[in-house]
């Protein structure tokens, strides 16, 4: 294996409460939940794990049960995770009071389901899914409120906390890896500067919670007591319950890297991507995160909107960018290849029903026939061998 860099191959499991009575199911609308079969799929690939859902909001040991299994006995290890952009089930929300313990003891549930599972990831990406639903309105509460989004990141640290308690308290020697989304800020004025060392700032609060790094004299510390409203009690608690993961997955994408700029008081933000001669890359946002946090890295989703061949060569780009940092001596430990059943309607952020699919490392297939490989699928086979070479 080429530099001891794992490969991942695993499909995108959302389920979103995007209203008060509304939710998207990415297992089901792929057409995943339904296909025993595509377990044999993933484990063809050869790669060395999956990150795979046993979410609380389906709550289906039943279900989960003979996949992960069957993706133990096909050599491929699960990277079990509990909430993906959720915010569980109807009788609990991101900003209730009780969603941390409540989460925590799904989370016990599921590790004595499962007490032979080494990695786990409690909640993927905390940080977006409190920006999506308490700062965007995107999705559930569907508020635009800095108190909200306080509550909703606090919450979602306390549980990832506590859910990661009770896994060690039965599993002593289980891994935590934490997910989160690789964001990028750059200032195109001076009026946007402040905006701009915010947001960078913001990027890493989530793992900075988790880690007990959220203390008095923190940059955040003002906000998050003053403006969006967190009791410093509230903060000391998550400090002393500091939890140090084996590995930080970061997500990247395209439109990860924004552009800042005020004008007229109003401030502007676009993809860096779709400015002329703006050039996008993960390596430094990786330097400057492990520089940061210090602990070894992965890029846990590697996918794009475009044909395969596209996908593919964006696949290969993030091997390399992973290799090339391993050489300069930065821990990168796994590529992960994403959405490897497709996804759908995920350009309006699951929000409108207008059946946008898109293929990943397999084809889309939710109208019953077998998904197909693709050029990213024949890929990854080659990137998953000993000793890979692109």
């Amino acid at each position: 294996m080429g530099r001891n860099l794992e490969i991942w191959a695993s499909p995108e499991p959302t389920i979103a409460r995007v209203g008060k009575n509304e939710w998207r199911d990415q297992l089901a609308e792929t057409g995943h939940y339904a296909r025993l079969d595509d377990i044999d799929r993933i484990a063809s690939l050869g790669v060395h794990a999956s990150r795979y859902p046993v979410l609380w909001e389906r709550a289906d040991f039943a279900w989960a049960r003979p996949r992960l299994e069957r993706l133990c006995e096909s050599g491929v290890e699960p990277i079990v995770t509990l909430l993906h952009h959720g915010s569980g089930p109807a009788h609990t929300s991101l900003v209730d009071p009780d969603f941390p313990h409540l989460f925590a003891a799904y989370a016990d549930a599921a590790v004595r389901a499962f007490s032979w599972v080494r990695r786990w990831t409690p909640i993927n990406e905390p940080l977006t899914t409190a920006r999506f639903a308490t700062l965007y309105g995107h999705w559930y509460p569907n508020v635009r409120d800095d108190a909200a989004f306080g509550r909703a990141i606090v919450n979602q640290a306390l549980a990832i906390q506590l859910a990661f308690e009770r896994i060690r308290a039965r599993i002593p020697r289980a891994e935590l890896m934490i997910t989160e989304d690789l964001q990028g800020f750059t200032a195109a004025n001076a009026a946007a500067e402040n905006d701009a060392a915010f947001f960078r700032e913001r990027s890493y609060l989530s793992l900075e919670l988790i880690m007990g790094r959220v203390v008095e004299g923190h940059p955040l510390w003002r906000y998050l007591t003053e403006t969006a409203g967190v009791s410093s009690a509230s903060l000391r608690a998550i400090a002393e319950r500091a939890v140090i993961p084996e590995t930080i997955g970061w997500n990247w994408y395209p439109y990860s890297e924004r552009v800042l700029w005020r004008h007229g008081g109003e401030l502007v933000d676009v993809g860096a991507v779709t400015l002329e001669g703006c050039a996008i890359s993960p390596r430094p946002l990786l330097r400057e995160a492990y520089r940061r946090l210090g602990r070894p890295q992965a890029i846990a989703e590697v996918h794009l909107h475009a044909d395969e061949t596209a996908r593919a060569a964006w696949l290969l780009a993030r091997y390399e960018d992973a290799r090339a940092l391993q050489a300069e001596g930065v821990p990168m430990t796994a590529v992960g290849a994403w959405a490897a059943f497709g996804m759908v309607d995920w350009d309006s952020l699951l929000r409108e029903r207008r059946g946008v699919a898109e293929d990943g490392i397999f084809t889309f297939s939710a109208n019953g026939d077998p998904p197909r490989e693709t050029e990213v699928s024949r890929t990854l086979r080659r990137l998953a061998k000993p000793d890979a070479e692109p």
